[in-house]
């Protein structure tokens, strides 16, 4: 049997508007074993919501912005959904371009994207879901962050599914909260950070277009998904990755540490 990678990926703080299939039918969802969780989770957003003073310090919105933020909450179960990767937008998942992947590769990609979730925990792309509105950083449930209520399930899941695999965490630091890497046994594990040189030689973190990045490097790991979920090859495969934007691996700077293994991209800035 051919190994695929497991890639974390984080949600969108933007979400697409309607949908053209029924209500959320949270029992049809990926990963059953957070069902109970699901359904505290969203009665705390709703009732949330519900209360203005509340809403406020939850959502971090103001204005138009805050009232349509509760207005979708308010009505998360009733509301029409439509597949996670179709819900979520963003500069991202504008990088990966899913519909622009053939037919093997969306089957590939869905089988081995996880999305984390602050409402849900964690989906799968093609998991039907309604427009909401909660980070994974936001004090929901008995004044904790929603990333400390789903961290023991989430690790637990993510231990069962990436035992022996090669997990790729594209995962920023506020999702990387919602689980434990220490209680996985995973063949190998890859972060990545993208670094700017500056004519100087000094190196400065790309932060604004990181996400694009990433999303370039997930369209990668895709269409080569027997080498990148290989633990014996998955190192050379990337070594051989150059972004559009002329980031390229830098063996000098990839470090290793806390069972992980950074990959550093570097882009070298001319004057």
């Amino acid at each position: 049997m051919v190994s695929i990678p497991l890639i974390l990926l984080p949600p969108s703080e933007g979400k697409s508007s309607g949908g053209e299939a029924r209500a959320l039918d949270i029992t049809s969802l990926s990963f059953s074993s957070l069902l109970e969780n699901r359904k505290l989770m969203i009665k705390g957003l709703i009732g949330a919501s519900s209360k203005p003073e509340y809403a406020l310090r939850l959502l971090g919105l103001k204005g138009k912005s805050l009232e349509t933020a509760k207005l979708d909450n308010i009505s998360v179960e009733n509301t029409l959904t439509k597949p996670a990767i179709e819900r979520y937008t963003g500069v991202m998942f504008d990088a990966i371009d899913y519909p622009s992947f053939s037919d093997a590769e969306k089957v590939i990609f869905n089988e081995s994207v996880i999305i984390m979730s602050g409402l849900f925990g964690m989906v799968r792309p093609m998991d039907m879901i309604p427009i909401y509105k909660l980070k994974m950083g936001a004090k929901l449930h008995e004044g904790k962050a929603c990333s400390s209520v789903w961290k023991p399930l989430l690790t637990e899941i993510i231990a069962l599914e990436g035992r022996h695999c090669v997990i790729w965490d594209l995962l920023p630091v506020e999702h990387s909260a919602a689980w434990d890497p220490l209680g996985v046994t995973a063949a190998a594990r890859f972060t990545v950070k993208f670094l700017q040189r500056r004519p100087d030689g000094n190196l400065k973190t790309v932060s604004h277009w990181s996400k694009t990045l990433k999303g370039a490097l997930v369209r990668f790991l895709v269409s080569n998904a027997e080498k990148s979920g290989s633990a014996e090859t998955a190192m050379t495969l990337v070594s051989g990755f150059v972004h559009p934007e002329g980031y390229k691996l830098s063996e000098e700077l990839t470090d290793e540490s806390d069972l992980a293994t950074q990959l550093v991209f570097v882009k070298e800035l001319v004057v």
